[in-house]
């Protein structure tokens, strides 16, 4: 006696002209499929539900819009969905939400750790936010930025928001409207690309929809664009191979797209498959682990190419003298009142477009990027007088201004990246992602430090690890953290200085786990360590204070100052010339580079940030590799190996007054020795 066949009726509510009837085949088992299509006709849905109630084992609806959450169990589901979903008495109706709401979070997170430049390198967009929830939430964790056109979805108003808690207002305040407007068709917004006030929205990277979504909408948008979506179709695809669409990310398997199945069949076939009286979360989770849960990228036409990536840096002046070098400025007198009365009045612009680095190559791979190097105004007092939140707009202005000409990763310098969360809002709001290249800075604070001890050469070394005493003021802000560490792998001993006690105590902690066997002392005042230290790091933000009585530092010592502006003031550099006084952090960058600005270093000097940010676009990493006031060890360790492939090099060794040459190596070595003896005396 044969089997009977399980009957599925399919309706798609928002689809037109597809309709079919076949057999398939689902986990070794035979069903019968027959999909009707009613183009948004609610008696005719309705009408079929009727007809097929009692008469068939499953209904499976898709085109409807699904429960919409717009906060902390806070749910609307429009009236005509649930009218539908309440329709039948005998036969049950599957909408595919329970499967969408396990199976879209894992594997989309699965994708953003295998494909993390894909979405640290590019700007997303989605048209609903509300529709597409899932996705946005994923997305909002794993701290991807995106815009989102909910209110051109729903209302026509091209107004673009930035944050699910927006989101949730908006939504909120839609609730009473929505449930009053019936859906149709006619009432979709299409996103033509002539749409007034959408160029926003229009020049993401990447496009977050449902496949019922992008079979109503304009899709002339999307011409070399990606577009990632919960599952396609062979329909869909080749509406997008006409759109010109560079690649699609399919969350679902696309193979089971070919078969006519969509997330409500599935789950109508799990459950008839389960013979249970009810759909059972342990059976959707028992499907999914059988099946090859991965986002499947599939290339429908090739994006253009720029040969040339680039990035984008943002800049500041150290001081008001600095400000005093403006064009408009530079012959009123110079006095303190003057300095004022600038950085006031700067403090109040908005930031700009300052210039370009061009012809950055790099020696592993040939690649050549530019930098776009824009700039705020205010200083570093002013920056830390504001609040954050004002700063912030600041940046991501900007951001938006460098994604706008090409940038695909933008480097924070100086005090921007000390400001507020050290990044991590700038980033979240962001088009394009953001370092802060402290990374690289610590790099280059320990490339410089080396350089100098060993050209002093009072510190002998055994088996490559120098006999002496390093001391890190400002041990626990994020340079100085992972400076710390690192040393630990090259010096006898290193002492930890900072203001607040239980922050060292935690900090030794944390590096006597790496280091077991290393010797560290902590303390919060440099000057009761400085008589007996071989080489000190300041890595504060004192903005200009004194942080230690270099009267007290011992003869020979080299003082590496990360800190802009300098925890050692000239004047104090010179009252000790057997101490040798480096302002680290500056590095050249790789090939013939053509930089026309000023950025305060001599000839084509960088900051070791901007270096950071430059090496990141070589290597195609565009992802914000440095966030916070914590710096990963590891990370450290892998910026050294790209600048050391990519030929990113210390710069020559800089003092308060400008390059320090080998004859003051020479007499400071000198000075040193003189001390030394006098003080033996």
């Amino acid at each position: 006696m044969s089997k009977t066949i399980k009957h599925l009726v399919s309706v798609s509510f928002g689809m037109e002209d597809y309709n079919y009837d076949k057999i398939v085949e689902f986990g070794g088992e035979k069903f019968r499929i027959t999909q009707y299509s009613t183009n948004f006709n609610l008696d005719s849905t309705l009408a079929l539900i009727k007809k097929y109630d009692g008469n068939c084992d499953a209904f499976c609806i898709s085109g409807i819009p699904s429960q919409i959450t717009y906060g902390k169990n806070k749910y609307f589901t429009h009236p005509q969905s649930s009218k539908v979903k309440a329709s039948a008495f005998e036969t049950p109706i599957f909408d595919g939400q329970a499967l969408k709401d396990i199976y879209i979070p894992y594997v989309l997170r699965k994708d953003i750790v295998a494909r993390s430049n894909f979405y640290q390198g590019q700007s997303f967009a989605l048209y609903s936010g509300a529709l597409s929830r899932r996705e946005a939430e994923v997305l909002s964790e794993s701290g991807v930025s995106f815009t989102l056109a909910d209110m051109y979805f729903f209302l026509k108003i091209p107004k673009l928001l930035k944050s699910l808690s927006s989101l949730n207002l908006l939504i909120g305040s839609l609730v009473p409207f929505m449930k009053k407007k019936t859906l149709r068709r006619s009432r979709l917004s299409l996103f033509s690309t002539n749409t007034p006030n959408m160029s926003e929205f229009f020049n993401n990277d990447v496009f977050v929809g449902t496949e019922a979504s992008f079979n109503y909408i304009d899709l002339t948008h999307l011409k070399g664009k990606s577009v990632v979506l919960d599952m396609v179709t062979p329909q869909i695809t080749r509406k997008f191979q006409a759109a010109g669409v560079a690649d699609v990310s399919s969350l679902l398997d696309p193979s089971i797209g070919l078969d006519g199945l969509n997330f409500s069949i599935i789950e109508a076939l799990i459950y008839l498959q389960s013979k249970q009286s009810e759909l059972r979360e342990k059976d959707i989770l028992s499907w999914i682990e059988s099946q090859n849960t991965k986002v499947h990228a599939i290339e429908l036409s090739p994006k253009s190419v720029d040969d040339k990536s680039r990035f984008a840096f943002i800049i500041h002046p150290l001081s008001g003298e600095y400000l005093l070098k403006h064009p408009l400025l530079r012959k009123l007198p110079r006095s303190k009142f003057m300095t004022k009365m600038a950085e006031d009045a700067f403090s109040y612009m908005p930031g700009f477009y300052y210039g370009s680095i061009k012809n950055i190559t790099s020696k592993k791979n040939g690649k050549t990027v530019e930098g776009l190097v824009y700039a705020v105004t205010e200083t570093p007092k002013k920056l830390m007088q504001k609040n954050p939140e004002s700063v912030y707009k600041k940046l991501v202005s900007l951001s938006y201004d460098a994604k706008n000409h090409g940038a695909s990763i933008i480097g924070l310098g100086a005090y921007t990246k000390i400001v507020g969360d050290a990044g991590v809002t700038v980033n979240n709001r962001s088009p394009i992602p953001v370092t802060t290249g402290n990374s690289l800075s610590a790099c280059s604070t320990l490339w410089a430090a080396k350089y100098a001890i060993d050209k002093l050469g009072f510190v002998p070394k055994e088996d490559g690890r120098y006999q002496g005493r390093a001391m890190v003021v400002g041990a626990t802000g994020s340079i100085g953290a992972v400076s710390a560490k690192v040393l630990c792998k090259n010096w006898k001993e290193i002492i930890l200085v900072a203001p607040r006690a239980h922050k060292l105590l935690e900090l030794k902690e944390e590096i006597l786990k790496l280091f077991p066997a290393m010797e560290i002392r902590i303390g919060t005042n440099p000057d009761e360590f400085s008589h007996e230290t071989d080489l000190i790091i300041t890595t504060t933000s004192g903005q200009g204070e004194k942080i230690l009585d270099i009267s007290q530092v011992k003869a020979g010592a080299v003082i590496c100052d990360v800190s802009r502006p300098f925890d050692i003031s000239k004047e104090e550099a010179l009252t000790r010339p057997d101490v040798m006084v480096v302002a680290s952090g500056e590095v050249l960058l790789p090939g013939e580079v053509e930089m026309k600005i000023d950025i305060g270093l001599e000839g084509d000097m960088v900051y070791a940030c901007l270096a950071e940010t430059a090496l990141l676009a070589l290597e195609g990493r565009y992802e914000s590799f440095t966030l916070s006031r914590r710096i990963d060890y590891n990370k450290v360790i892998e910026i050294d190996r790209m600048a050391r492939e990519h030929g990113v090099r210390l710069a020559t060794i800089m003092g308060h007054n400008g390059v320090l040459t080998d004859e003051e190596f020479d007499l400071c070595r000198e000075h040193a020795l003189v001390k030394r003896e006098s003080t033996c005396d």
